[in-house]
């Protein structure tokens, strides 16, 4: 029962992000919004990162693919896909060249931490335990977790500190937008900031918790909560209604998300 519960959570996790990631990668063909490339990206990544965790438990952690497998998850999950998650956020403001900058700043940092990552040392008796759990300190310490904590501050500040901005924007031009798709856009920024902040604190909950398999669920929940953040940021009033100094507003769309 304990190995189903081990598999069967990363397992509807891919399923999740992978759902959400199609749909978002839908929204970007047909509207080509900056923000949702960036989006489905970071999905992408988090769909890549489970599956190759799902790989390694099967393969074995501490065999060569097995090896292979968790620098990929490591890499992708919890190095980069947090800050592609913000780049995202930064997207959503529509400043053109705030975004360009951020893009090209963090393809270069992402580069710097996929090779730290790829040549870290692996604590070989903590990855053959690693089963239902993130992984924390499997690595040794090195220039790898330099890079880590930068790019998660920076996603965790983008986001947080684009829903703050915005919400706050939102609040003092409501009348300007219309009540009810200010406060659309007001839960969006607010949902979105709660999945990102509850898959960064997904590992610490789980230990808390002190439940292995509770991991890959708390990261489910958070997915659940980003994903109908970013639904509601289609709910939004169109150009003409917007008022200055708030976020763009695309035209809403006959078909659903």
């Amino acid at each position: 029962m304990n190995n189903v519960l081990l598999y069967s959570s990363p397992v509807i996790n891919i399923i999740a992000t992978a759902f959400f990631a199609g749909t978002i990668t839908r929204q970007y063909l047909r509207r080509r919004r900056e923000y949702q490339l960036y989006w489905s990206l970071a999905l992408l990544m988090a769909v890549v990162a489970t599956v190759a965790y799902v790989v390694m438990m099967l393969a074995g952690p501490t065999s060569g693919t097995g090896i292979a497998c968790f620098r990929v998850y490591y890499t992708l999950g919890a190095a980069l896909m947090p800050a592609w998650l913000g780049l995202g956020s930064i997207a959503l403001l529509g400043k053109p060249m705030l975004t360009r900058s951020c893009l090209i700043f963090l393809s270069f940092l992402s580069l710097i931490a996929i090779s730290f990552t790829f040549d870290a040392t692996i604590d070989m008796a903590k990855l053959s335990q690693i089963a239902g759990t993130p992984g924390t300190g499997t690595l040794h310490p090195g220039p790898w977790l330099v890079t880590t904590i930068i790019l998660n501050t920076l996603g965790v500040v983008a986001i947080a500190g684009v829903a703050v901005y915005s919400g706050l924007n939102l609040l003092r031009k409501r009348g300007t937008i219309g009540d009810l798709k200010s406060l659309n856009m007001l839960w969006a920024n607010v949902l979105i900031m709660a999945g990102a902040l509850i898959d960064a604190a997904a590992g610490t909950l789980a230990r808390v918790i002190g439940l292995q398999s509770s991991f890959w669920a708390i990261m489910a929940l958070g997915w659940l909560v980003f994903y109908a953040g970013v639904l509601l940021t289609g709910r939004r009033s169109r150009p003409s209604q917007t008022a200055p100094g708030t976020i763009p507003q695309p035209a809403p769309s006959s078909t659903s998300h």
